[in-house]
């Protein structure tokens, strides 16, 4: 049986931009509950789609999904599961440092 190269879902892909946005939608609306619904399934999705670029051997992709994994669960009402995903990149993505620090640096002046 032929091996086949392990892909990334565009669906999967379009569906956890859909969930972001509609989170954002929600946040500016001030409805926090569908807010941190939608961010909260799309943190969950990033995880898969970080999985997914690893084994496809694109970490630099993989560090970004998990980036926004973080953001999302962090935003969505779980920051301390957020900034373990962002402490967790800094460790294992050492050049996704300062942007890691970034965020977590932003997330944490909009919740002052």
């Amino acid at each position: 049986m032929p091996s086949t190269a392990p892909t990334v879902s565009d669906l999967l892909v379009t569906t956890k931009s859909r969930e972001i946005q509609r989170g954002m939608q929600a946040e500016l609306r001030g409805d926090a509950d569908a807010a941190s619904r939608h961010l909260m399934a799309a943190a969950h999705l990033e995880l898969v789609l970080a999985d997914d670029y690893a084994e496809a051997g694109d970490p630099a992709m993989s560090a970004r999904a998990l980036i926004s994994a973080g953001s999302c669960f962090w935003r969505g009402g779980d920051p301390n599961r957020g900034r373990e995903i962002l402490e967790a990149v800094m460790q294992d993505y050492p050049d996704q440092t300062d942007d890691a620090v970034s965020i977590i640096a932003d997330l944490e002046s909009s919740t002052d």
